[in-house]
């Protein structure tokens, strides 16, 4: 499952490297950078990792109750629009990536 959280962050990337989807504006963002020097700024912001990794992580955890699982997520998709680094449509793309890699890593781990 390691090498799939890296393929999330590879994809997520590349949509935000391809996607003409630009971030909300500076002046709506709530977010004080604790490691500015490891926080990379893309142009565009489809789809949000954060939603994304806390997706696919929430997907692959046995044992956990799907009602815990998707607050964890709506939780973080809310955090994400709360501090205005996202659009809704970010967060649900991100959202649907997390769990299009897990499926293929629960497919591909059988």
């Amino acid at each position: 499952m390691p090498l799939f959280i890296a393929l999330t962050v590879i994809v997520e990337t590349a949509l935000k490297l391809l996607v003409p989807h630009p971030a909300p504006p500076s002046e709506r963002s709530h977010t004080i950078d604790l490691l500015p020097f490891i926080h990379v700024n893309f142009v565009n912001s489809f789809p949000s990792g954060h939603v994304a990794r806390a997706t696919f992580l929430f997907s692959i955890v046995d044992g956990i109750s799907p009602w815990v699982a998707l607050a964890g997520v709506a939780l973080m998709l809310l955090s994400r629009l709360y501090l205005g680094e996202h659009w809704l449509s970010d967060c649900l793309g991100g959202a649907a990536l997390g769990v299009l890699v897990a499926q293929l890593g629960r497919r591909l781990g059988r």
